[in-house]
């Protein structure tokens, strides 16, 4: 565990990076002389998502917390799966899976990538009704690989995956084994040609940030998944992407998510 120890004006600012790190769940505790503490897990290797964190704000302070891993882990005992759309579900990979689905089994590691938040059922949700035959995925701020596997799997694509989270890269590829695919890989970064889908699941203050180079990781007439948007802040986002043409959008617990299309 990671304590960052934050004015409480800044509380929100610092909490949206580690969520763009990929964090899994945030703990605030309040301190004194209005600071915050804000306690979450960045893996067992989080050097580097810290220094990120330092390097943005470094007036924080931070320190590490040593907790036991069968402590830290107890939240696996009550995983269930979770299901996309009628025949396909998102299973944790220590469970059995549902009679009368499509299992693609998922093991998160220390990764925000279990897929059972609603933002990953939206993007797997929209890109399974858009993309019916095999093409080039990237997917961006791919956390355990979930998405990619998904549809390496389903619709046989050739995938690729990035995250900025140290943990993600082990995570695809174990995902990817688990689901006996070859056809998911890791790139340090955007690829160096454009995809025919674009799969990206990230908070919207990073979508905004990020939408020129997206736009650009894009082919022409490619397909363009964006989610990880709280219904209030999607028109704002997509103010970001006047090359593309809104296909299909779908909303869950106050998340959508927008099919779009690249004129």
């Amino acid at each position: 565990m990671v304590d960052f120890t934050v004015d409480i004006h800044q509380v929100e600012l610092v909490s949206d990076l580690l969520w763009s790190l990929g964090v899994v769940a945030i703990e605030e505790r309040d301190g004194i002389n209005n600071m915050t503490t804000l306690r979450t897990s960045m893996g067992d290797e989080p050097e580097n998502a810290i220094a990120f964190v330092f390097a943005s704000f470094p007036e924080v302070t931070i320190s590490r917390i040593d907790v036991n891993r069968s402590v830290a882990d107890t939240w696996r005992d009550h995983a269930v799966a979770t299901w996309v759309n009628n025949d396909v579900a998102l299973v944790p990979a220590w469970i059995d899976a549902p009679a009368n689905c499509t299992p693609i089994f998922v093991e998160p590691l220390d990764t925000f990538g279990l897929g059972n938040h609603p933002t990953t059922v939206l993007t797997l949700r929209l890109a399974l009704q858009n993309v019916t035959e095999p093409c080039t995925v990237f997917d961006l701020g791919c956390g355990s690989g979930v998405l990619a596997v998904g549809l390496a799997v389903l619709r046989q694509c050739t995938c690729l995956t990035f995250d900025i989270a140290d943990s993600a890269k082990k995570a695809v590829a174990d995902n990817a084994r688990l689901n006996n695919t070859s056809s998911v890989s890791w790139v340090n970064g955007y690829p160096s040609f454009p995809s025919q889908v674009v799969l990206a699941n990230i908070l919207a203050p990073v979508l905004i940030e990020e939408s020129e180079q997206i736009s650009s990781a894009t082919a022409s007439g490619g397909l363009l998944v964006l989610s990880g948007m709280r219904n209030e802040q999607a028109e704002r986002v997509l103010n970001e992407f006047i090359d593309f043409t809104e296909v299909q959008r779908d909303e869950l617990d106050g998340w959508t998510a927008v099919a779009l299309r690249k004129k």
